[in-house]
C-alpha cells in the first residue's frame, strides 16, 4: 500500500477586498474626521489632490466636501441671526444663536460618522440633500 499525501479538502476561497476598497479607506477616514475638527480644509485637499486616482476616495471626499461646506453655510446664518438678535438682547442672541450653532454641528458630525462607517464597509453612503448642498462633484 502506497501512501498518497493528503491534501486538505477544500474551503471557501478567502474573499477578495472589493474594488471599492482600493481608493483607500484610511484617507476617507481622514477625509470625514477632518471635516469636524476643520471644516472642509481636510476634504478639499484630498479631493484636489487625491480625486483622480480613486472613485471611491471621489465620492467620499465630495460627500465630507459637501456637507461640511453647507454646515459653514448654515453656521454663517446661525451667526448673522445671532448679530441680529445681539442689537435688541445680547442674553436673548446667545440662548438662540449658541444652541442653534451646538445642533448644526452635532448634526454634522453624525452624519460623516455615517460616512466613515460607510466608508469602512466598502459602501457608499448617500447625506440627505435637505442637508447638504451639492457643491462639488462627486
Amino acid at each position: 500500500m502506497t501512501s498518497e499525501p493528503t491534501r486538505p479538502a477544500p474551503g471557501p476561497a478567502p474573499a477578495p477586498a472589493p474594488a471599492a476598497r482600493e481608493g483607500g479607506v484610511s484617507l476617507v477616514t481622514v477625509a470625514y474626521l477632518g471635516a469636524i475638527f476643520t471644516g472642509p480644509v481636510i476634504p478639499l485637499v484630498l479631493y484636489l489632490v487625491k480625486a483622480r486616482r480613486s472613485a471611491f476616495l471621489r465620492y467620499h471626499a465630495g460627500a465630507a466636501v459637501n456637507l461640511s461646506v453647507s454646515c459653514l453655510l448654515y453656521v454663517v446664518c446661525c451667526a448673522i441671526l445671532g448679530g441680529l438678535l445681539a442689537l435688541d438682547s445680547s442674553t436673548t442672541a446667545l440662548l438662540i444663536a449658541l444652541p442653534l450653532g451646538a445642533g448644526i454641528w452635532a448634526t454634522m458630525a453624525a452624519y460623516l460618522i455615517r460616512g466613515v462607517v460607510a466608508a469602512n464597509r466598502g459602501d457608499r453612503y448617500d447625506i440627505p440633500q435637505w442637508i447638504c448642498a451639492r457643491i462639488v462633484a462627486n
